[in-house]
């Protein structure tokens, strides 16, 4: 019986999985509307056309930052791979 310890290793790390679920949190559980007992419904903050429109250009805003800066880093690190891979190749 020396796989006692591995079982009791393996229901310890689902029982921490399970407690990390976001919908545990209570962040989460604050947002939800239980109507019947088969389906969940979440509820959203009631927000303004305008203030709306200014959270999606805040939101467009920082993706494309993001696309950008996840373009130049891969210009960047292709540039050195050449480099290196020329500077192997000649010297």
């Amino acid at each position: 019986m020396s796989s006692a310890g591995h079982v009791f290793d393996m229901i310890r790390r689902i029982r921490g999985n399970k407690e990390g679920l976001t919908s545990n949190k209570a962040g989460f559980r604050d947002n939800i509307e239980i109507r019947d007992k088969r389906r969940t419904f979440l509820r959203f903050k009631k927000v303004s056309e305008p203030e709306l429109k200014s959270i999606k250009n805040k939101i467009r805003y920082k993706a494309k930052l993001e696309k950008r800066r996840i373009f130049l880093i891969t210009i960047v690190v292709t540039i050195v791979f050449v480099l290196a891979y020329v500077w192997v190749l000649f010297f």
